[in-house]
């Protein structure tokens, strides 16, 4: 994959038994045992000092000084990584059900699930909804964790039809230029298309109509690659707050995604953006809050970048609905699922490959 498993990195942090040993990325004191950095301390003052002020605050400012003496933090076993992210729980959940999960890492403040996805090394996180949220999560982890490339998997509204997946081949903020993807991935994804190896659901019990029988869409979903997607910020630059308990579009982690409604305040301004959006999409090839910003980051450090964004709200709805807010609330877990087969297989070509 370029080099994507071959590169080993050499930052380093301490750990018990050695003065600098590879470990893990830049995650929060919690992830490290108490002995295995206040351990170890011979012929290092600095961990012998840390041996006497046994973790204190002091401590742990001199912990942090340490490590960025040492270099800065490397993933886990020094593997590059292939960040997949996702907005908000229902999009990153089908991927975790898939994924082996070796660790758990809190980087600024957001969960990362570190594993594989069939044999490829992956980093598995939420970004959160909006353009704020998308730039500094995937800053943070950027910085953190020795990544290879980068994956989005998610939904969005668009001109084309719901459930269909869209590969565009370059993303765009309002304010900015335009973001190639990958060439050789995009050129991947093309094949995929045209194989059509991929199954895609057409069938679902809309989330947001309590007891509602099964809803199947008239047409066979297909992956679509080609055109320019495009992201808006409908919250001014203010960082969109997941919320405890806000069910699978705005909780805060795949773990609590079965938790009822949808806790959402309508004066937010999620709403009103989606009004706009619906209509101002045009001949884009979707339209979401995040894509740009991640591709963004990610141009910034010459990673390798690909979306994979299925249609929500739409043409071809079988219910008729007055577009978004209502479609997105009843096929959003059907886009999301065929979002996430469309880039696992992607993941899985990938490995075959070696591209």
């Amino acid at each position: 994959m370029r080099g994507l498993f071959s590169r080993a990195v050499s930052p380093r942090v301490f750990r018990r038994g050695a003065r600098c040993q590879p470990l893990s990325p830049g995650v929060t004191l919690a992830a490290f045992p108490r002995d295995s950095w206040v351990s170890g301390a011979a012929g290092n003052p600095l961990l012998r000092l840390l041996r006497r002020l046994r973790a204190g605050r002091a401590g742990l400012w001199i912990w942090a000084a340490a490590a960025c003496a040492c270099g800065g933090p490397v993933d886990v076993g020094g593997e590059r990584r292939l960040a997949v992210l996702s907005a908000f729980p229902a999009e990153l959940e089908p991927l975790v059900g898939r994924a082996r999960i070796d660790k758990v890492a809190v980087i600024d403040g957001r969960k990362y699930r570190m594993g594989a996805l069939a044999g490829v090394p992956v980093v598995l996180g939420l970004t959160g909804i909006g353009i704020a949220n998308a730039q500094s999560a995937s800053r943070a982890l950027f910085a953190r964790v020795s990544v290879a490339g980068v994956i989005v998997s998610g939904v969005a509204g668009s001109s084309g039809r719901i459930g269909e997946v869209a590969v565009p081949e370059a993303w765009m903020l309002e304010d900015g230029p335009a973001y190639p993807v990958d060439s050789q991935w995009l050129e991947a994804a093309r094949a995929l298309a045209v194989s059509g190896a991929v199954t895609l659901e057409r069938c679902t019990r809309p989330p947001s109509i309590p007891g509602a029988p099964e809803v199947c869409l008239s047409h066979e979903p297909g992956i679509v690659v080609g055109g320019v997607g495009r992201s808006r910020d409908p919250f001014g630059g203010a960082p969109f707050p997941c919320r405890p308990g806000g069910g699978d579009v705005f909780g805060c982690d795949v773990e609590a995604i079965e938790a009822t409604g949808f806790g959402l305040v309508r004066g937010s301004g999620f709403f009103g953006w989606a009004r706009g959006a619906a209509s101002a999409a045009g001949a884009l090839a979707v339209e979401d809050m995040e894509t740009a910003a991640i591709a963004r980051e990610a141009a910034s450090r010459s990673l390798r970048f690909i979306a994979f964004r299925a249609v929500s709200d739409g043409a071809g709805d079988p219910l008729g609905l007055p577009g978004y807010p209502a479609q997105f609330f009843a096929y959003y877990r059907l886009a999301a699922g065929n979002a996430a087969a469309a880039a696992m297989a992607f993941v899985e070509s990938l490995a075959a490959q070696r591209l």
